[in-house]
């Protein structure tokens, strides 16, 4: 029996901005994993079918850029959003993700980032950044 909903993996360290996440997701049709660590995310990730993952940077124990490398080699065709409250992150935290945001972003945001991963995992991260480049710097000229 295929699923109907896409399941979307949250990890995040901060109960409050977890419950968030989960009750926007949820709202907007997404079936919802949560947990507040990277070795359980990681637990979750192995147990279950997820269709992407949601995952904070600032983390005790695992950072967020340890626990998707851990992810990536073991179901590389799932992707994975980076959050961090912290700004940008070095080009090094960000190898094994397939896009960043900064928690700062409206939801509206969040709601369609994740929807271009969903729509086009298949595609490298290179294409996937271009594509998303592209959308945001459409009609700037120099």
């Amino acid at each position: 029996m295929s699923r109907l909903k896409a399941t979307i993996l949250c990890i995040d360290d901060q109960p409050n901005g977890l419950i968030g996440r989960k009750t926007l997701l949820e709202n907007n049709g997404y079936e919802v994993l949560e947990t507040v660590s990277g070795a359980e995310g990681l637990k979750l990730f192995l147990s279950h079918s997820v269709d992407a993952v949601i995952l904070d940077y600032q983390m005790p124990g695992m950072n967020g850029d340890v626990v998707a490398a851990k992810m990536k080699r073991a179901k590389s065709h799932v992707p994975i959003m980076l959050l961090s409250a912290y700004g940008p992150l070095p080009t090094s935290k960000l190898l094994a993700v397939d896009t960043f945001l900064s928690k700062s972003q409206p939801p509206r945001v969040l709601l369609s980032t994740l929807q271009n991963l969903l729509n086009t995992r298949s595609k490298p991260f290179f294409s996937r950044w271009l594509e998303v480049w592209s959308a945001r710097n459409e009609g700037v000229r120099p």
